[in-house]
Parts: C-alpha cells; structure tokens; sequence
C-alpha cells in the first residue's frame, strides 16, 4: 500500500513495551495487524526491543494465510547483534528479513564491528538489506561513505525534520517514522498534562513554535500530507486500533505555498530541541570526535 508516493509501513513499537506509549495487549495487536493487511499494508517495521511484537505479527500473518509480507527491523550493535538476530528470526518463523538495521549508534569501534557484522549477515542471506536508526547527520554521512547503507530509520514530521533537506541529497532510502509527531500532532493533546506517558518529557511540548504550529494546522490528515510531501522512501504509522487506519486515505496533495509555511513552522519547531533526536538521545560528541 502506498499513501501518496511513499509506501505505508505500520510500525509495531506500541505493541512491545515502551515508555511512550500504551502497550496493547496481544489480542488487540495481532487484530490491528489483520485489519492493516486487509487494508492492503504489506510491510511492518519492528525490533528486537519490541519483545512479543514479531511473534504476534508472524501469529496474525498464519492466520491470514498470508506470504506476500515485507520486515523491516532492527538489532541494538555488537556484541549480541548477531545473537538478537537469530532470536527476531526465531519470533518470526522466517529464515530471513528483508532490511536489517543498527536501531541506535554507538562508539565508533563497537559501530564500525556492527555494521561489518551486517554486511556479513547480508552476505549470508539472513537479511536482503542493511541500514541504520536514528543516526544524526553527519554519523549517517560518514557511515554511509563506508559502506553500503541503503536504508535510514528517523523520525519525519512537522515537529522533527532537522537535517532533512541535506539527508535527501545522500541517496538512502528513508523510513520516516512517527508522521504525526509521537501523537502531538493527533488532535488528541493540547498540554504536556494530557500525556499518561513519557511523551509528556519531549522537548517541543509546550514551546510557543508547536503551539503556533497546532494553532495553524488543520488537523492531523494535513500533518500526514505534510510528510507525504517530502517523498519519504516510507512512512512509518503506529496505530492504537483499527479505528485509527483510514487517516491513510486521507491524504491530500499540499500546494507549495501552504507546504513551505508548514516547513518554517517545521523549522521552529525542530530548533526548539536541544539533543540531536526527538528522544532524550545525544550522539553529537560521537560525531565530532571522528
């Protein structure tokens, strides 16, 4: 399935355990699964961190009777990389994935043995393809001069697009996650009080930039549009129940006008962040020092 140009992935980190979300209970994931594959999505991002979620995709996929599914995933560097991966596969039924990625950055040393550990896996078969999560720019750029990293998990949306345009020019294939901003951008939240989770942490909420940025937005379908807009290799959704699927048929083509006064917004929004991620995260010294 495709929103726009960019084709749709459903994520199943709130699935698994996470401080950033509710975790849905077995029953209601692998029925979110099903409803998702009926409605024609075919690839899944997931991770070893994610625990039961590949057992759950791999159980909703047998009793679909379905073969014709695409896995992204990713494994934390060595020394269990190899280790964990055994262990996705076992989750999974499967002799292999499609893209395997490095979920975080790491030092240098241990980085560098990870991604030649990859590159092994790839040359074996266990994976098809090999990338790298959440790397921030200039570690993805020196990395990916190196070897041969053809895709980028990150977070895209209107209140994370640092380095975005300058991403673009490197030639990976983006696997932009959390479209609508870890949920802030849902209509759902107004004040860091409305989250029951570790969301409520998350530097932008509250600065003025997200509050004009909501103030002008017109709901979450633009935010989505938004993202379409920058032509992603993917988009990367997490649901909280079949309910929440058919934002995906309501993408709209953006004019420029009204897409670049989104983009100033996005701009505002991103600088108000201290870190190099969404997260708490900070790999900038890692960076420097190379």
């Amino acid at each position: 399935m495709r929103i726009s140009e960019s084709i749709a992935v459903m994520g199943l980190w709130n699935i698994g355990e996470g401080k950033f979300h509710r975790k849905l209970s077995a029953k209601e994931g692998k029925d979110l699964i099903k409803s998702a594959y009926r409605l024609g999505i075919r690839d899944f991002s997931s991770a070893y961190s994610y625990g039961d979620a590949d057992s759950i995709l791999s159980s909703a996929m047998k009793e679909l009777r379905a073969s014709d599914w695409k896995i992204y995933t990713k494994v934390m560097p060595v020394p269990a990389l190899r280790r964990k991966t055994e262990t996705i596969l076992k989750r999974l039924g499967r002799d292999h994935v499609d893209v395997l990625m490095l979920h975080w950055p790491a030092e240098d040393e241990s980085l560098y043995r990870s991604l030649k550990e990859l590159e092994k896996l790839k040359d074996e078969k266990v994976t098809e393809d090999i990338g790298v999560s959440n790397f921030p720019l200039p570690l993805l750029r020196r990395c990916s001069s190196d070897f041969e990293i053809r895709y980028h998990e990150r977070p895209l949306s209107l209140i994370w697009n640092r380095d975005w345009n300058e991403e673009k020019t490197l030639g990976i294939r983006t696997l932009a996650y959390a479209p609508l901003g870890m949920g802030i951008l849902s209509g759902k939240y107004h004040s860091p009080e409305d989250f029951q989770d570790d969301r409520r942490s998350i530097s932008a909420v509250g600065a003025d930039s997200l509050t004009k940025l909501l103030s002008t937005l017109s709901g979450p379908e633009e935010a989505l549009s938004w993202v379409c807009h920058e032509r992603p290799y993917a988009i990367i959704s997490g649901f909280s129940s079949p309910g929440d699927l058919p934002i995906l048929g309501k993408v709209e083509e953006l004019d420029e006008k009204r897409a670049e006064m989104l983009t100033e917004l996005a701009d505002a929004v991103s600088s108000s962040f201290s870190r190099d991620n969404i997260f708490s995260h900070d790999w900038r010294h890692n960076a420097r020092t190379t």
